[in-house]
């Protein structure tokens, strides 16, 4: 199927606008799991036991 409606060239503002969200949206995400307690994560700095 054909598309029939053409693409909207966005401008430069809107570029800015849009990579500035997308740049908060992913800092929402990210920086939580960044700062997890290690407990949570399983992550220490004590070697692991081999089993």
């Amino acid at each position: 199927m054909a598309r029939t409606k053409h693409s909207k060239q966005l401008s430069q503002a809107e570029i800015e606008r849009f990579l500035a969200e997308a740049e908060r949206l992913h800092k929402s995400i990210v920086q939580p799991l960044l700062y997890l307690p290690a407990t949570i994560t399983g992550l220490s700095n004590a070697p692991m036991k081999r089993c």
